[in-house]
This record gives structure tokens, sequence and C-alpha cells, in this order.
């Protein structure tokens, strides 16, 4: 069955420079909920915030690891548009693209660095319902939040941040972590505290 590809970026270089800009304000303001600049269709089950982290970030460079459940024309799509190889393997991944929040097992299974190159790790890009709801939030800390930062997220459970604290004590090995809602994205780099409530 042929694959429908969806368009890219309206305008390539413009785009893609206003979302890196916008990408590294959210790494740099941990927790702070940034609306998208311009908009993007779904591919395959990537949401629209999903595919502008895709376009703005992977290349052929960079390893891309896909839920299995996203779909053939999400991979198609990344192939073609970013021209970024799709890999099997989650511990080569550079970017890592779940649909839902996934069990911790699958968490640990990519790549948190090594002391000598920290930088080798997954950024995990994942899927939740919403950036403005849920259930009490999380208080967050740390470079770039200037006392503390709540953070109500929809869509994913407790064992989440859980895992997220356990893996951030072993800075400056960890992986980030960048939350994807339909229209909009919030960034965890490895940097952030859970404070507990």
């Amino acid at each position: 069955m042929a694959v429908t590809l969806q368009p890219s970026f309206p305008d390539p270089p413009a785009d893609s420079a206003r979302c890196f800009r916008l990408l590294i304000n959210a790494m740099s303001r941990p927790g702070l909920v940034h609306t998208m600049p311009i908009e993007l269709p779904e591919a395959g089950m990537l949401n629209p915030a999903s595919v502008m982290i895709a376009l703005t970030l992977c290349d052929h460079e960079s390893p891309v690891w896909l839920d299995d459940d996203a779909g053939e024309q999400a991979s198609s799509y990344i192939r073609f548009h970013c021209n970024a190889p799709i890999v099997p393997d989650s511990s080569k991944a550079a970017f890592a693209f779940f649909l839902h929040c996934p069990g911790t097992d699958a968490l640990n299974s990519f790549a948190e660095g090594t002391p000598d190159y920290p930088d080798a790790s997954t950024t995990l890009i994942i899927q939740v319902e919403s950036l403005s709801g849920g259930m009490g939030g999380v208080s967050l800390t740390g470079p770039g939040i200037e006392t503390v930062h709540n953070l109500c997220v929809a869509g994913i459970p407790d064992r989440f941040w859980s895992w997220f604290k356990s893996a951030n004590r072993k800075f400056p090995l960890g992986m980030d972590v960048i939350l994807a809602a339909p229209g909009s994205i919030a960034a965890l780099p490895r940097t952030v505290r859970i404070l507990e409530t």
C-alpha cells in the first residue's frame, strides 16, 4: 500500500530557525509550556509537536527510534523529510518518539551517555494529552528555574516521575525529555530536579 507523505515546513529556512529557537528556549526554561509557532500536520500517529521536533532536530547523523505503533507513515515521513535513519535498537537512538509514556523497562533501554561523553544519550520525546491539565502536577527546580515551577501534565503516570527522579541522580549521565502535546511542548532536561510534595 502506498504511503502518502504529509508536507514539511511551509518555509523551511525560516520555520526551522523559529522552531529551533523555541526548542532551545524550552530546554533553557525547563517545564515552561511553549506553543508551536507554526501549524504542521500529523505524520502517522505522531502529533504536530512531535513532527516539529523531528523536522527541527533529526538529520542523517541522528538515528531515530519510533514507537511500534507510530506507523509506516511516520517512519516514511522522517526518512524522507529528515533523511534520518530509523533504528530498531533503542540503545543506538539519538532521538526516541513515544506515542504514550512507556514503562520504566523501556525507558531504561535507551542510552544515558558515558562519563567521557554524557551527551551521547538519547533524547526522549513523549506524547501527552495536554500540558495544561492533570492532577496536581509536579514541582520542578534547577537551572533555568528561578525558584520553583509547577507543571501539570495530562497523560503521564506517576511511575514516569519516579523514573525521572532516579535517572537524573546520575547527572551528568541521563536523558533529556521533551513532552509533546498536540500544539505545545515542555522540556525536562536532565538538570531538572523534582521536589517531593
